[in-house]
């Protein structure tokens, strides 16, 4: 008789034993009980019947007990799983710990490529993904006035146009408005201090769904003709300036000469859209609602209930072409702008940098996974006698692929942790460099999803880097690899193609990346080398907004500003001083529409436009912008001499070409009321907002002495900025001692601010490039040394037979030529397609530029034969008897 199978007694064992044994048990019950009711005198066949009665469902018992039964089951099955987890876990920590270099490299290239894995991904989920902290941020909308006939795409919205959209729209549930944050001075006591103030209207905290967290929000009485001024508390400037006292609810403030009673505190982490105001006071627009002209406003609109943002613009289209027939003196050419209100947080080119950064570090990984399964194969190739030991002992194939699998999971989860460690290292330094650069940098950070995600990469690193080497070695044949042992040969080496195949692999990524670098760095220098058409050099940029109520008269202002000029010229290490209405790259930009007085009148629609400054005499001068033709202003251009102005020579270029401006008139703004110039000088072009277009803008300089304006910025060229805070602050105490110290911005710097972007970007991916080379090269010697140990047998039986060194050096060095090539082939080819994903990253220099395609490729095929040097050099080194010895 045949002998029953294992698997049939171990499953009779648990499964058919026990029900057999449990029906048996119930019939020996009820046999008993039928029988003590014969005793007693029942018939037989009354004493079973009563029997099954009293004794109840018979077979809802044994449902019941069978149910039982196989929980019972499931529960040692799961005991059996468990303890057979934990003995493989045991197993594979032992193994890791009796191969403590293995362990340590595979753990340090693993580390590398999920650290930069997670660190990117929690700026991308920070960034991009985390929720905003307002209700329902999705159906946000930002909306601007567009012109563009006068390339104006995101221009600020008139009160008179604010209320039409607000009245005429059906496609939004909810609107509301806000001003510019302007520089304004706090004084509590004796002592003044700047502060962002802005002005907004009460339906923006209700569309935006925030609460303060003490108090009120302000409210449509607080905007009402003779209310009470009231003031609203940024949680940051309530913690800074007020030590969290509670007790500021009700209390009266001072800014700009006016009491203000603080009636709430926003709660932390709330900011305005668009604005970095740390206090808000009420906007009025009552006696605005006819002012189409003078856009001065910022528009946040909530999208109503299943309403598309494409509906919404078409139906702003609508409402301004209505518009623009009603009021074609200030509404013609006029339309609307509106966008999602996290994209106009984030920027277009950041949300581009991010998205191709995610991919950068997504090659970084594996790259770093085909390293750390290269280590796997050759360690699964030194392991092989061991491997076919346990196959011929009766370990099946899934037991040794199991064991394998648990020895990569252990890995991956131990450099899991240490990649996290990295990451967060890796972000408290994004937090030191890239404070101007990155968005929503409060929102970066190593919380639940982002450690989700790192144990996720982490594990599926360990599966992709495990699964083909224990697949391989599972393969091992028991004959072969013996024969192998006897003679200490190499012949058997498992896995070189798939070795090699990672080796090209990971060649391609590391060109891919080291191109998309040389192309970013090479837009970076030539983004540096843009002539900003000023010098920077030493100059510090002051802002002073005086306030209207102490400086109402233009001579008041003039003569303020006049004796602060003088003031801080006197301060040591100071050598020239002016003032400009906006400072390059540190404000609003200003523009304007113009008519040549000698030219009939165009149409209002087709006005050419220029953006303007205000300017002390000497600005031109003290910032070194040339002035190529005319004179400058002076101090005879006064209140009581006719309006000059100067022009710049793409102004003069476009608007008079082959002829000579000087001397023209020009009427500014309106074709009829407009104020008439006449053009005194021409300078050289200057850039005030944007490094990237191809040319400057048209300029046009006013002086101050002409117009006055509240708002102006002191430029100082100093060879000591560092003592000149404590010098102004002494100048303003002494002409108004009401006004606050002003920050201090150094102009060098606000220029480098305006490709913060693009220095983001390019520092973490060559980065990550350089990462991904030195993995790449550590992935060639890696192989290379591998395959010279695994051949010690076949060269030192060469070397023996006379073989030069110079031909071993060529079989060596060649091996490692022919995968670096494969690699910068593909790699090539890669780079060709993907290229033009860096478009928008880019600043004159083609996606495809041969000069950088061509000098990656020779540096990487570089790399690839200095990785072989050394495993060569061992290679002519092998000594003859020793490699005939055998292992």
């Amino acid at each position: 008789m045949a002998r029953e199978p294992l698997w049939q007694r171990y499953r009779r064992f648990w499964e058919a034993n026990p029900r057999a044994d449990l029906d048996d048990e119930l019939a020996f019950h009820l046999a008993m009980r039928a029988e003590e009711y014969r005793r007693a005198g029942h018939p037989s066949d009354d004493a079973e019947h009563l029997a099954r009665e009293r004794f109840g469902d018979v077979e809802g018992i044994r449902r019941e007990c069978h149910d039982l039964g196989s929980r019972r089951v499931a529960r040692r099955a799961r005991t059996l799983r468990w303890d057979a987890m934990r003995s493989e876990l045991r197993y594979a920590l032992r193994m890791l710990r009796v191969n403590r270099g293995f362990s340590l490299a595979v753990i340090l290239t693993m580390a590398i490529g999920i650290g930069a894995t997670t660190a990117v991904f929690s700026v991308a989920y920070g960034v991009l993904l985390r929720p905003l902290a307002y209700r329902d941020a999705d159906a946000l909308v930002r909306l601007w006035s567009k012109n563009a006939g006068r390339n104006l795409e995101f221009f600020s919205v008139s009160p008179a146009d604010y209320a039409e959209w607000k009245a005429q729209s059906r496609s939004f549930s909810e609107m509301g408005a806000f001003e510019r944050q302007r520089e304004a001075v706090l004084t509590r006591g004796d002592t003044p201090e700047a502060i962002e103030v802005a002005a907004v209207t009460a339906d923006i905290f209700r569309l935006l769904g925030a609460r303060p967290a003490l108090g009120r929000a302000i409210g449509d009485e607080d905007a009402r003709p003779g209310a009470a001024p009231v003031a609203l508390l940024a949680h940051e400037s309530w913690v800074t300036r007020f030590g969290r006292d509670s007790s500021i609810i009700g209390r009266d403030l001072t800014i700009d000469g006016r009491s203000h009673r603080v009636i709430g505190v926003m709660p932390p982490r709330f900011f305005l859209p668009g604005s970095p105001a740390l206090l808000w006071t009420p906007l009025s627009l009552a006696g605005a609602s006819n002012d189409h002209a003078n856009r001065y406003l910022r528009v946040l609109a909530r999208l109503a209930p299943n309403v598309s943002l494409d509906r919404a613009r078409l139906e702003l289209d609508v409402v301004s072409s209505r518009l623009s027939e009603s009021f074609p003196a200030s509404n013609t050419g006029w339309t609307v702008n509106a966008l999602p209100v996290p994209e106009t947080i984030i920027g277009t080119q950041f949300r581009k940098a991010v998205l191709v950064l995610l991919g950068v570090v997504g090659f970084v990984l594996i790259i770093a996974c085909a390293n750390a399964a290269n280590l796997q194969l050759a360690r699964a190739a030194a392991r092989r006698r061991e491997i076919a030991v346990r196959s011929a002992l009766g370990a099946s194939r899934g037991r040794i692929v199991t064991q394998l699998l648990a020895e990569s999971a252990v890995l991956a989860l131990i450099a899991g942790m240490v990649g996290v460690a990295l990451a967060y290292g890796g972000l408290e330094l994004l937090r030191i460099v890239g404070v101007d650069s990155v968005p929503r940098l409060d929102d970066v950070r190593l919380d639940t999803p982002v450690l989700a995600f790192a144990a996720v990469v982490a594990l599926g690193s360990g599966l992709l880097f495990g699964l083909v080497p224990a697949l391989r070695a599972s393969r091992s044949d028991l004959a072969e690899t013996l024969k192998e042992g006897a003679r200490g040969s190499g012949a058997g080496a498992m896995g070189d193609g798939v070795r090699s195949a990672l080796v090209v692999a990971e060649v391609m990524l590391s060109l891919i990346l080291l191109i998309g670098a040389g192309l970013l760095m090479r837009s970076f220098v030539r983004l540096q080398g843009v002539d900003t058409g000023f010098d920077a050099t030493g100059v510090v940029v002051v802002p002073f907004r005086l306030p209207e109520a102490s400086y109402a008269e233009p001579a008041r202002l003039n003569g303020f500003f006049t004796a602060l000029d003088n003031g801080v010229r006197g301060l040591p290490g100071v050598t020239d001083v002016a003032r400009v209405s906006s400072a390059p790259f540190a404000g609003p930009n200003s523009g304007l529409v113009f008519s040549r007085v000698d030219r009939p009148a165009p149409d209002r629609q087709q006005l050419p436009d220029a953006d303007y400054r205000v300017v002390s005499p000497g600005y031109l001068a003290m910032m070194r912008i040339p002035l190529m033709r005319g004179r400058d202003f002076g101090t005879g251009d006064g209140p009581g001499s006719g309006d000059v102005a100067v022009i710049s020579e793409t102004m003069a270029r476009l608007h008079w070409p082959g002829e000579d401006p000087l001397g023209k008139t020009l009427r500014i703004g309106d074709i009829e009321t407009g104020r008439v110039v006449t053009i005194i000088g021409v300078a050289a072009d200057a850039r005030y907002q944007s490094l990237e277009t191809p040319d400057a803008r048209p300029m046009v300089y006013f002086p101050a002495t002409q117009r006055p304006q509240r708002s102006m910025s002191l430029v100082v060229r100093t060879t000591d900025a560092s003592s000149l805070a404590l010098g102004l602050r002494r100048v303003v105490a002494s002409l108004d001692p009401a006004l606050a110290p002003p920050p201090m911005s150094i102009l060098g710097d606000l220029v480098r601010e305006a490709f913060a972007t693009r220095r983001f970007a390019l520092v973490l991916f060559a980065t990550f490039a350089g990462v991904a080379s030195l993995l790449a090269g550590i992935g060639i010697y890696g192989v290379m040394a591998f395959l010279v140990r695994e051949r010690t047998h076949e060269l030192g039986i060469r070397v023996a037979l006379g073989a030069p060194q110079s031909r071993l050096m060529a079989s060596v060095v060649g091996g490692a030529l022919r995968m670096t090539l494969g690699g910068v082939a593909l790699g090539l080819i890669g780079a060709w397609m993907l290229s033009k994903s860096l478009g928008e990253l880019l600043f004159q220099v083609e996606a495809r530029d041969a000069a950088t395609f061509a000098g990656v490729a020779v540096l990487v095929v570089a790399i690839g034969i200095v990785a072989s040097v050394v495993p060569a050099r061992r290679a002519m080194r092998a000594d003859p008897m020793e490699a005939l010895r055998g292992n």
